[in-house]
């Protein structure tokens, strides 16, 4: 594949293309949930925004990151793969690092929080490790394996955007909300 790698990305131009507006576009959108409540945001604990709501725009901006990269076909495979790889590897890190496993269990959530929040972006990550090493060994599905990434994180955040969306205005007409509420303590 490697003398096809820039015919390759050139047949999923429009794909990428199409991920990256919908990244952009998305995060927008994610901005406008937030100020859906301020307040709320403003109130609590730093921990839980940076485990429930700020993934969401890593999420997006991954996304965002990789459709430019794989809209450059002036980036060599190598390199292509070994920047999916290490940004995979950061992002997981990035994931632990806000404590969301703390946060779901110290906050009795649900267990679809659980895979949507938690689970779920670490394998959408893990993914995206595999189709960086398929990358790397020049393997004939490895564009449809950074994809398929691409499109799991774009689902996980508009999942998550979405519930974030129903649940902030709850806390706002709920004047007896506990000091530390699910999602943002």
């Amino acid at each position: 594949m490697e003398a096809s790698w820039p015919h390759a990305l050139e047949q999923w131009h429009e794909f990428f293309l199409l991920c990256g507006t919908a990244a952009v576009t998305l995060t927008g959108a994610l901005f406008v949930v937030i100020s859906l409540g301020p307040s709320i945001i403003a109130s609590e604990n730093k921990t839980g925004v940076r485990a429930f709501i700020s993934p969401n725009a890593v999420y997006f901006t991954t996304v965002l990151v990789v459709s430019h990269m794989m809209l450059s076909s002036a980036i060599p495979r190598e390199l292509t793969g070994g920047l999916l790889c290490l940004g995979s590897l950061l992002s997981m890190l990035y994931l632990w690092s806000t404590r969301a496993p703390r946060r779901w269990r110290e906050n009795r959530l649900s267990k679809m929080d659980w895979v949507w929040y938690i689970a779920l972006p670490y394998c959408a990550y893990a993914l995206t490790l595999a189709a960086g090493v398929a990358v790397l060994r020049d393997a004939a599905h490895a564009l449809f394996g950074v994809a398929a990434t691409m499109v799991f994180l774009l689902v996980i955040g508009i999942r998550n955007a979405w519930d974030l969306a129903v649940w902030m205005p709850m806390q706002e007409k709920n004047p007896d909300r506990q000091q530390s509420s699910e999602r943002t303590s």
